[in-house]
């Protein structure tokens, strides 16, 4: 019979672990790549690729994992089952025949999307990348289903498996393409992000023939339920509720990796009107794009959030449980920023010993500049969902253009300033996401009648954070005084920050338990053999809430 379907905070918690995991690997990854392609100016070659693939993938897939998890939510929850599988087949068909017609479009023009991005050394990058465009969108029409079905399981195995595959293959590629020159090497890394897909859509597969039976057995019974009279949507009813749920997720989706694909060849022309010449360009782009890594891991959580939110709130709405609705709402901010506040806390604090372990460079204010957008960045991409979750997908959409139009104009502004060169791009980033914030926090509470407090989310993550890093932060410098008189190199930063590292988590999971703003019952949504983890560490530091 019907899968027990998890909460929100068990499938974010799954979500979680694994997007961390495949983050954790990206980070690897980014700084191997960058020596195996000679530093920051062979790394804007590879950067400039992959930002024209995450483009036309985003136009191959947008909307439709997001249509079909919310279709198949409303309909499973609705009894009509039948009508949810028909969505993911329907759907699935669309995005198959869309990623051939894209791969083959990218695949022929590699040479002039290279010329256009300013960086024609990458258009072998391009040309291997267009195949990985159609298995990821066969594999998205997968991962909606499951999300639909408030699965995250396969989700989260596939990516992990993905990244691992991507990493293996892109590093070994490199290595045997790079005696060709920096076309064929970074030819050679996007080989290797194709077969990390294919990976990922085995397994997504391999679950969905698992799941096929249980899914059956719900669509009988549901069927035993229906009232006489009751009628199945045509397939043209179900395509045509697809599209209207894709086509605003799908513009706003095109335009905002638009804009992205847009500042990635603007900032060195940008770069260039400020002064620099090309190398100089080439290597202060390089830097961005490598802190931006380490920007999408927090950003990265509030994707799971999404994904494990949307499906929760099309119930409850579809139920016309309004306080439901709300309740939900205030649970995924107060999960958001439990998770997104101590990571922005770490990286503006730690972020000297974080460039070091990594292998980052020595430009660290990138980091410490930008660390507290990753709360504004997760804010407005939780926002968004729950207006998408409420059918508010025009609204949440328009906003979302509005921030990426906006961010576009401020970068070619304050990039081009001498003082502000690169730094110019972080500025536009804060002002670009704060003015879509306030935008959704309107509609949110006076159209949609959502009640809600972000601060009251806020309030607790932001003191444990606080006194997490403080205390942290004090115990690396005393070990760095320490360790590097006799200590050089990797090792005399590595040594201090796990111990300071430690500190900061323990402190945090303490201040925060102590103020009430992680409870018991909040660890037993998200896992029961979690919660029992905590307890354990609850007895061990003395925490009686």
């Amino acid at each position: 019979m019907k899968k027990a379907a998890q909460t929100i905070a068990g499938g974010f918690l799954i979500l979680s672990v694994a997007n961390i995991l495949v983050k954790l690997i990206s980070l690897i990854f980014v700084p191997l790549i960058r020596s195996l392609l000679g530093g920051d100016a062979g790394y804007s070659v590879y950067s400039s690729a992959y930002s024209v693939y995450a483009f036309v993938y985003v136009i191959a897939t947008a909307g439709f994992p997001v249509a079909i998890s919310k279709l198949v939510s409303e309909f499973s929850g609705t009894k009509r089952s039948d009508d949810a599988r028909r969505v993911f087949m329907l759907a699935t068909k669309m995005l198959a025949v869309l990623g051939l017609v894209l791969t083959v479009i990218i695949m022929v023009f590699s040479k002039p999307l290279a010329k256009a991005m300013s960086n024609e050394d990458s258009w072998a990058g391009i040309l291997f990348l267009g195949p990985t465009v159609f298995v990821c969108a066969v594999l998205s029409g997968l991962r909606g289903y499951f999300q639909g079905r408030r699965n995250m399981r396969p989700t989260a195995v596939s990516q992990i498996l993905e990244q691992l595959v991507h990493v293996g293959i892109s590093a070994a590629m490199v290595l045997l393409l790079r005696k060709f020159g920096i076309v064929w090497a970074v030819a050679g890394a996007s080989i290797g992000t194709c077969i990390g897909a294919l990976g990922a859509l085995g397994v997504c597969l391999y679950e969905y023939r698992s799941d096929k039976r249980i899914f059956s057995e719900q669509i009988d019974y549901d069927r035993s339920l229906r009232r006489a009279g009751d009628f199945e949507y045509t397939d043209k009813e179900l395509i045509q509720k697809i599209i209207f749920y894709s086509l605003p997720l799908f513009i706003s989706s095109a335009v905002q990796y638009g804009g992205d694909l847009l500042d990635n060849g603007m900032i060195k022309s940008s770069l260039a009107r400020a002064g620099f010449d090309e190398l100089a360009s080439k290597t202060l782009h390089g830097q961005y794009m490598a802190m931006r890594q380490l920007i999408n891991v927090p950003g990265s959580l509030a994707t799971a959030l999404c994904v494990s939110v949307l499906p929760a709130i099309t119930l409850a709405y579809a139920s016309g449980n309004k306080d439901d609705v709300s309740k939900k709402t205030q649970g995924a901010f107060k999960m958001c920023y439990i998770a997104a506040v101590p990571i922005a806390a770490v990286f503006a604090v730690f972020s000297g010993p974080i460039y070091k372990l990594l292998g980052y460079g020595d430009n660290i204010s990138l980091l410490s500049l930008s660390a507290f957008s990753v709360i504004l960045l997760c804010t407005v991409h939780l926002q968004s969902s729950i207006l998408q979750g409420v059918n508010r997908f025009y609204t949440s959409s328009a906003f979302m253009c509005l921030c990426v139009i906006l961010k576009a104009i401020l970068n070619s502004i304050f990039i081009a300033n001498e003082s502000l060169n690169i730094y110019g791009a972080i500025l536009a980033t804060y002002i670009s996401y704060l003015i879509p914030l306030l935008l959704n926090l309107y509609v949110m509470k006076k159209k949609a009648k959502i009640e809600f407090s972000i601060i009251k989310a806020l309030g607790h993550p932001v003191l444990a954070s606080s006194a997490g890093v403080i205390c942290g932060y004090t115990v690396y410098g005393i070990l760095r005084l320490i360790f590097r008189i006799f200590l050089k190199g990797y090792l005399g930063y590595l040594i201090p920050m796990i111990p300071g590292g430690l500190v900061t988590l323990i402190v945090y999971y303490i201040v925060l338990r102590k103020l009430g703003g992680l409870s018991i019952s909040d660890l037993r949504e998200m896992s029961p053999k979690l919660q029992k983890i905590f307890k354990k560490a609850d007895r061990l530091l003395k925490i009686s809430k």
